[in-house]
């Protein structure tokens, strides 16, 4: 019999259950196995598929793998589910799951894992989820079928029910959940069309809205544990640098509450009955640490070595399309050059990091903000001592993240200051600990050279990228081999993969390697690129005296995909109709390409400058996306306000600068956020199209600071080159 048995062994081969899941989108990479505790299941629930437990009064809980970092996870996955569950979307319930194969994806070459990030939420699970939940509902109809004595085709399901269309009979699931248990799974079962779907596709207030407004959310930050004591932490000031001494330990043992000192390698961390005697304690320490090798490291140094490597001779190819560099060397007096850079950044999320961690023999529990499931729990059993299958992990609602929370090392630090006390600690790091001990996003600086024809459009680029390489730190099997030697993708993300038809298209990095501990941030490398890549492209429309949109037009002008997206904000702008005295305006196109080629999505954006006595301001954002179905548009909606707003920080507030070896910013005195009052309007453009889910999270930040430099261009005849771009950029001219 095709489907599932009940212990987990597929009765159907391996390559045969792949095959039926690349139907479906090669998303399905594992057995729906009910059979195997979930984390976050209880003894009374009975689980139909990984994701769908039912209790003995009925109630469906619907299972979240993926972290709720404030982009509408919660919702937007749980929703898939009960749409082909047909389940009573209002009374289901969600929580956290893990500890199944289901709930892993596979990143490029590492092994499987459970973690959020790279805008995969949805693109990964977007048909797992639909299976499982088609899959329940078809074991739920079946049961109903067989107590009935009628055949399936009599069984309709709506809202949690199970309905015999020809007696009007129905049964709750609660009352078929045992009895479909012990039915075979069909890994192929029937899809809902998309005229059938109830939920999906639709604009679905999100079910979180109300908690995070009245306060009973659940974060990272709120774990209240029977016995717990609490922590702060010192780091040493210099990256690399080292605890030497501490000069004043017996001092700080006798303050109010503290429990116990916890030395590490590079800081100290302070255990106390309540965490602001923790941090009193801390702020009063009084240590040594020596700087290590990295005390001369200054931004000055960082922006030297990248100047060096623009106009080093030669690069590593990342991409060689015809023969650029040999027309741009036949035609020196022809040659349009444009320099941009781009500085080191915090995640800077609002909720900073944070852990609660109760060691015990047998068993490992951990609270927290935590991104990446799998891999903070190797880090907590190689700590620990304790297996991983012992390894527990709690985790509500992240106060935000952008990639920051994906590296575990707050995590083992409170592994250690729990185990120091052998009680529950919380650590939690104060802003000034967050942002200047951040896994902070690598800086880049760009130089594109291009000639063009009569027309004034390009007939060859060379673009070189140089500065600090993400993957040689973080991944080092994801960088790409070549002859000349190793280049890293993230540094060229928006420039290498551009869509313009040009046809000379030559493409090189050069990496400057530094101590700095990076990691991936919202929207990854393009930042920079399409950055350097969309105001390059202003400037040669510029010269051309073409107008951008146009010249846009005509670069993408076999590319329909694309096409629909640009005209779609021009549309909605109104480009064509110039702008009233006063206002200027500016638009960007960027194809941004899932890492591993994940997902394709297609985005375009219009800022509108407004004139504010003697400076301009950021007004209003158009933004066009075609990120094929759109499961939530409220949550897709939302998660272009957050990005634009996320994005127009780092545009013109966001800069870490480093002086005797360590990041100078503290605290948002110095490291400011956009405030409400700077936040502009912004018009979102669903593009709809027949793909399934592409990525979204991170799609609009990339083309919004392009669109601000050109706009002010316009406004100003100055095009700003480098970011953030400060106030004075923004002072009218007359």
């Amino acid at each position: 019999m095709k489907g599932l048995t009940r212990s987990g062994a597929p009765s159907i081969g391996r390559r045969r259950f792949l095959e039926v899941a690349a139907a479906f989108g090669a998303l399905l990479a594992v057995p729906l196995d009910p059979t195997v505790a979930a984390e976050g299941g209880t003894d009374a629930d009975i689980a139909l598929t990984d994701w769908i437990f039912i209790d003995a009064q009925g109630g469906v809980t619907l299972g979240l793998c993926q972290p709720e970092v404030g982009q509408g996870s919660y919702t937007a996955l749980p929703a898939i589910l009960a749409d082909e569950l047909d389940a009573d979307w209002p009374a289901v319930k969600v929580r956290w799951v893990m500890g199944r194969d289901a709930y892993k994806l596979q990143f490029r070459n590492e092994k499987p894992s459970q973690k959020e990030g790279a805008s995969t939420s949805t693109t990964k699970f977007y048909a797992r989820l639909r299976v499982a939940g088609a899959a329940a509902r078809d074991v739920l109809a079946r049961a109903a079928a067989a107590r009935w004595q009628v055949p399936v085709s009599d069984c309709a399901t709506e809202s949690g029910m199970v309905r015999n269309i020809r007696t009007g009979a129905a049964l709750p699931y609660g009352a078929l959940a045992a009895e479909a248990a012990r039915l075979p799974l069909s890994p192929t079962p029937r899809l809902k069309t998309p005229a059938e779907f109830r939920l999906i596709g639709k604009a679905l207030p999100r079910r979180d809205t109300a908690a995070k407004t009245d306060g009973s959310a659940k974060y990272g930050l709120d774990a209240e544990v029977p016995g717990m004591l609490n922590a702060a932490i010192a780091l040493s000031p210099t990256i690399g640098g080292w605890l030497v001494r501490i000069n004043n330990e017996a001092e700080i043992r006798q303050q109010p509450g503290v429990r116990a000192i916890v030395r590490l390698d590079d800081g100290v961390i302070v255990v106390a009955d309540r965490f602001w005697q923790a941090l009193r304690a801390v702020q009063m320490l009084d240590a040594t640490f020596s700087p290590g090798e990295n005390g001369a490291l200054s931004t000055e140094l960082i922006d030297r070595l990248a100047d060096s490597g623009l106009d080093a001779e030669i690069g590593v190819t990342a991409l060689a399309r015809g023969d650029a560099p040999r027309i741009l060397g036949q035609n020196p007096d022809q040659v349009i050059e444009s320099r941009f850079s781009v500085p080191h950044l915090a995640h800077a999320a609002m909720e900073p990091m944070n852990a609660t961690v109760h060691v015990q023999p047998d068993r490992v529990d951990v609270w927290g903000s935590i991104q990446s499931t799998d891999a903070s729990v190797a880090v907590i059993s190689k700590i620990s001592g304790v297996p991983e299958d012992k390894v527990h992990l709690h985790i509500g609602f992240l106060g935000g993240s952008f990639g920051g929370k994906i590296a575990p090392d707050f995590v083992a630090q409170a592994v250690r200051a729990a185990m120091e006390v052998g009680r529950p600690v919380k650590l939690i790091r104060t802003r000034e600990m967050d942002i200047q001990h951040d896994h902070f996003r690598p800086n880049n600086k760009g130089r594109l050279r291009a000639v063009v024809d009569k027309d004034g459009y390009p007939i060859a680029v060379h673009a070189r990228v140089c500065g600090q390489s993400l993957f040689a730190t973080t991944r080092p099997n994801w960088l790409t081999r070549t002859p000349l030697g190793d280049y890293d993708e993230s540094m060229v993300d928006g420039i290498y993969n551009q869509s313009y038809e040009i046809p000379n298209f030559h493409v090189d990095v050069i990496q400057t390697p530094l101590p700095i501990p990076v990691y991936f941030m919202r929207s990854v490398g393009s930042s920079a690129g399409v950055l350097f890549w969309e105001s390059f492209i202003t400037d040669l429309a510029h010269k051309a005296g073409i107008d951008q949109y146009h010249y846009r037009r005509h670069l993408l002008r076999n590319n329909p995909a694309a096409l629909k997206v640009l005209d779609a904000v021009a549309a909605a702008a109104s480009w064509d109709t110039p702008p009233p005295p006063g206002r200027a305006r500016g638009i960007s196109f960027d194809t941004y390409h899932g890492r591993g080629g994940s997902f394709v999505t297609h985005v375009a954006e219009i800022v509108e400058l407004v004139r504010k006595g003697d400076s301009w301001r950021v007004a209003r954002v158009f933004c066009a996306i075609d990120a094929g179905l759109v499961v939530n548009h409220n949550t897709f909606v939302a998660q272009i306000q957050g990005g634009i707003g996320f994005s127009l920080t780092s545009a013109l507030k966001s800069e870490i600068t480093f002086n005797r070896g360590g990041a100078e910013q503290s605290n948002f005195t110095d490291y400011p956020l956009l405030s409400i009052g700077e936040m502009p309007d912004v018009v979102p453009i669903i593009v709809e199209s027949d793909r399934p889910p592409q990525g979204v999270g991170e799609i609009m930040v990339a083309p919004l600071a392009p669109a601000i430099s050109q706009a002010l261009l316009q406004a100003t005849g100055r095009r700003p080159d480098r970011m953030p771009f400060r106030p004075d950029v923004f002072k009218a001219t007359a």
